[in-house]
């Protein structure tokens, strides 16, 4: 039993050192806080449950079992924290379990391994089923660590039917077999989930990581490497499908004049705002992003030529109705637009651009300040003119 606490105390520090490194480091996620103590609460528990036979007995018995189901619940809150879900109030649950049944249950030593295995059975069960729902279903440290915590219910639970069938014997043949595996597995992975833990802040790392290679820093949304990524993604998963998808390029008009009449600060405001307003006037699931200067693209998935203008046009509408203000100055700007659209069975990207900054150069071309719309040549009509229509 010393070794399985060793080995139990070695993970919860190692695990709230590694937390408390990483909490240094990034002080701005508060689900560290909440790991940090549940590490140092499971800490607390093995040491005091190791030392049980120098304390008084009450406090041997009930104490060491309530630090460890607070600190299983305060890593349950941290879990809760970074994916920015409330707090669980059901994580008060097992506690409560232990602390109405320790009166009945301090006389017998059998009754009290039942008591204390409802408990934690119950609150890696809660937090096994939350991890599952909130899981991908793919391999990942959060699903790994879902079954873990199944395992271990599985465990408590029949640990305690096998205590409660067999409570006469329970310091002799199988089931002090079973009394002596259970401890030992516990610690094992409690090791496996701070492992996994640590892959856990390491993927959200990575992730954060690349949202922020993809996004553009003036405006919050998609660069010009995220928005072909995106659309590279979302194509692939329409290929073949009986649906129209439409590409809308746009460029704020007079955009050099305005820098060079209220400054470059001014004109990085107008194209922040545009992106704000676009970002509001688009439809849920299409893809936005700024490509280039003033140049922003648009993907609408699934959508017919009539529904693409609508959106184009709203956007300009929304962009172009108020005045943009900068300081004490208020900004009157414009953007024109260029659509292109084809059936996803015949989609390429690169195509499609093409073809929607065709549509872009026209309605420039034509007076600014409207949107103008290009129907690609397809595979399976390589000679048929593109048609160009414009609507200011």
């Amino acid at each position: 039993m010393f070794t399985v606490g060793l080995l139990a105390e070695a993970a919860c520090a190692i695990g709230c050192l590694i937390i408390l490194i990483t909490w240094m480091r990034d002080r701005s996620t508060r689900s560290y806080s909440w790991w940090i103590l549940g590490f140092l609460l499971s800490g607390l528990g093995v040491i005091l449950a190791a030392q049980r036979q120098t304390l008084p007995q009450l406090s041997a018995i009930g104490v060491p079992g309530f630090f460890a189901l607070f600190g299983a619940g305060a890593l349950w809150c941290g879990l809760r924290v970074f994916d920015q879900r409330p707090l669980p109030a059901s994580a008060l649950l097992p506690p409560l379990i232990w602390a109405v049944g320790l009166p009945f249950a301090y006389p017998s030593y059998a009754l009290r391994q039942i008591d204390y295995n409802l408990a934690i059975g119950t609150m890696t069960l809660l937090i096994g089923l939350d991890l599952w729902r909130s899981s991908s279903r793919e391999l990942s440290p959060r699903l790994c660590i879902a079954l873990i915590c199944l395992f271990e219910t599985v465990v408590s639970y029949s640990q305690a039917i096998a205590i409660f069938v067999m409570r006469d014997e329970i310091g002799q043949g199988p089931l002090r077999g079973w009394l002596t595996f259970a401890p030992f597995q516990s610690a094992v992975a409690m090791v496996a989930i701070v492992v996994l833990g640590i892959l856990m802040i390491g993927e959200r790392s990575e992730r954060r990581l690349r949202d922020l290679a993809m996004k553009d820093q003036l405006t919050g949304v998609l660069n010009r490497r995220g928005f072909f990524e995106a659309s590279a993604a979302r194509l692939a998963k329409l290929s073949g499908k009986s649906c129209e998808i439409a590409i809308a390029l746009f460029d704020i008009d007079y955009f050099k004049a305005i820098n060079d009449k209220h400054g470059h600060p001014a004109g990085d405001e107008v194209i922040a705002e545009f992106a704000r307003r676009a970002a509001r006037a688009i439809r849920q699931g299409d893809i936005f992003g700024r490509i280039g200067g003033e140049e922003f693209a648009l993907l609408l998935p699934d959508a017919t030529i009539n529904d693409a203008r609508l959106v184009v046009d709203r956007v300009r509408a929304t962009f172009s109705d108020a005045p943009i203000l900068h300081g004490n100055i208020e900004i009157m700007a414009t953007a024109s637009a260029g659509i292109s659209i084809a059936h996803a069975r015949d989609i390429v990207l690169d195509r499609l651009m093409s073809a929607a900054d065709s549509a872009l150069y026209a309605a420039k071309k034509a007076g600014r300040n409207r949107t103008s719309i290009l129907h690609p040549v397809t595979p399976t009509d390589r000679d048929a003119a593109p048609i160009v229509r414009s609507s200011s």
